[in-house]
């Protein structure tokens, strides 16, 4: 097993939120755009409460993603050609690019105990499963949007951690290698809510199956840090209480959006996900204090790099 903790600490806890972009309550949905005004503030006032809490923020670098299921009812009902097409509308290229939405990006830099990792470069595919931008592509293709995501938030002036969850958390062989060679230190692909926590638990829900569901690991043949995802807003607190037992790292997952279009997220970020978190974290608190080691999946990524 990686030496993924400082030794003085018994077990971990991080927080991450997916798909953060520049929309607005204004636009289709809200997804960070009203800054503090809107759920990024939720966000915030947890982490005012909880002065030790940090949070990882998967964005996405030009955001085209309207709605997640299909729309355009008749042609994806077609197997012969509905992979072919996008199934929704999308935005306009470049209206969520994060070079055009500097205020966007200066909050997200100056917020405090965040840091910023990457969520894709449209968070959109053609197909059934829009989401899931990283399905059948070839390598080429893959280097292509994992450099265009690169590129956007070097000259957006974004300050991130070289770490990824692909959106839908599908990571093809290809695409790990494609990040190691861009450099990644870590891949957030594996999300299991269900599977009953042991010491050697592995996932079997989303994304790579059968890595570690309570630890970080290295993919095999990659040697990127897998960093999973555990727990969300549905998990109850004896879940939480038998990962850190089991000295793992409670890895709690939220995304930004509640609503898109219809569809309802469960862990989506609103004032019920936030007060439950509240209670949660205030009583992890104060049964375990000091054996736990509050993170964020760029701090655990580098701790590993300098340990193992």
């Amino acid at each position: 097993m990686l030496n993924w903790k400082p030794q003085n600490k018994k077990a971990a806890i991080c927080f991450t939120i997916d798909d953060i972009h520049p929309a607005k309550s204004t636009d289709a949905y809200e997804a960070g755009g009203d800054l503090d005004k809107g759920v990024l503030g939720l966000v915030m006032e947890l982490l005012e409460r909880h002065p030790k809490l940090k949070v990882t923020l998967f964005t996405t670098a030009s955001w085209r993603e309207i709605s997640p299921v299909p729309t355009r009812k008749v042609l994806a009902s077609i197997p012969s050609i509905r992979d072919k097409y996008f199934l929704a509308k999308r935005w306009p290229k470049d209206k969520m690019n994060l070079e055009n939405h500097s205020d966007f990006v200066n909050f997200l830099n100056t917020m405090e105990r965040a840091e910023i990792a990457y969520h894709g470069l449209y968070h959109v595919h053609k197909g059934l499963k829009i989401p899931v931008e990283f399905q059948n592509q070839t390598k080429e293709e893959f280097q292509f949007i994992v450099a265009e995501m690169v590129r956007i938030f070097e000259h957006a002036g974004v300050n991130a951690v070289k770490g990824i969850c692909p959106p839908g958390w599908n990571a093809p062989p290809q695409f790990l290698e494609v990040l190691k060679e861009h450099n990644f230190d870590f891949v957030a692909s594996a999300r299991d809510i269900f599977t009953p926590i042991t010491v050697d638990a592995v996932n079997k829900m989303s994304g790579i199956l059968d890595v570690p569901l309570l630890y970080p690991c290295k993919v095999a043949d990659i040697g990127i840090t897998h960093i999973p995802s555990n727990f969300q807003a549905n998990s109850k607190i004896e879940r939480a209480r038998a990962i850190l037992d089991n000295g793992g790292l409670l890895s709690i997952k939220a995304h930004i959006i509640k609503n898109a279009m219809g569809h309802i997220a469960l862990d989506g970020v609103d004032e019920i996900y936030m007060n439950y978190l509240d209670t949660l974290l205030t009583i992890l608190e104060n049964e375990y204090g000091d054996d736990i080691w509050w993170t964020s999946m760029g701090e655990i990524s580098n701790h590993i790099k300098q340990n193992n």
